[in-house]
């Protein structure tokens, strides 16, 4: 399973921000050309684009922008970097070791990353690269991605799972109890001492993976075969 990090860099990518304080960025994408250019497409909030777009007409390595969509309040900006200035970027560095950004949002102080990476080292190698260039790097947060399907995410089978979710809709966990753990057998159709083991089993592998989760968000041990009754 990926990690997602969370860190924050002085990004070279928006020297433009300094010039405007009270504006925010978003990235919407960033990619490379067949010409070796990078293409930044990015949300701009705030009410100073003028002074924004002087920044970027100056900046020298800006080789071209447009505005594709304004807004009350915000724009869509495409800039255009060349070759020469590609590897101030770090996105070279984030592709070489396949990490993959899912959110990017700049301020004039800083940027701050949520990004997918496959390992730790690819990780301590983009770090390495920051500090290479002289760029400060501050990781925030570090954690396991979650998978979208509640099961899969708590490691209930898919049994486990239907049982919970059965019995919490039928209000088997109400005080008092809105049903007995005989009818709830009986609407699966297994015997009441075979679904107090799934539901015992379910509830003993959602508290390991919640009340005793680790607190950093990782954990070393590896997904663990449970019985599927």
């Amino acid at each position: 399973m990926s990690l997602i990090a969370e860190f924050s860099i002085v990004s070279p990518l928006m020297r433009e921000a300094e010039a405007v304080p009270e504006m925010v960025f978003h990235t919407e994408d960033i990619h490379m050309t067949q010409a070796g250019e990078a293409k930044h497409v990015f949300w701009t909030s705030g009410d100073d684009f003028d002074t924004f777009e002087s920044a970027l007409q100056a900046n020298p390595t800006t080789k071209e922008y447009a505005c594709l969509t304004e807004l009350d309040d915000r724009r869509l900006y495409r800039v255009t970097y060349p070759e020469d200035a590609v590897q101030e970027l770090l996105y070279p560095k984030a592709a070489e070791y396949d990490m993959v950004y899912l959110d990017i949002t700049t301020t004039h102080e800083e940027s701050h990353f949520r990004a997918r990476i496959p390992t730790l080292e690819a990780l301590k190698a983009y770090r390495e690269a920051c500090q290479e260039e002289g760029i400060p790097f501050q990781l925030h947060r570090l954690y396991q991605e979650q998978p979208d399907d509640p099961a899969e995410r708590f490691e209930l089978t898919p049994a486990q799972y239907e049982v919970l979710v059965q019995a919490h809709e039928r209000g088997y966990f109400n005080q008092p109890r809105c049903v007995t753990l005989e009818e709830l057998a009986e609407e699966v159709e297994v015997t009441s001492s075979a679904l107090g083991r799934r539901l015992r089993r379910a509830l003993n592998t959602l508290v390991e993976q919640t009340v005793r989760s680790d607190t950093d968000g990782i954990t070393d041990q590896s997904p663990s075969e449970r019985d599927a009754t």
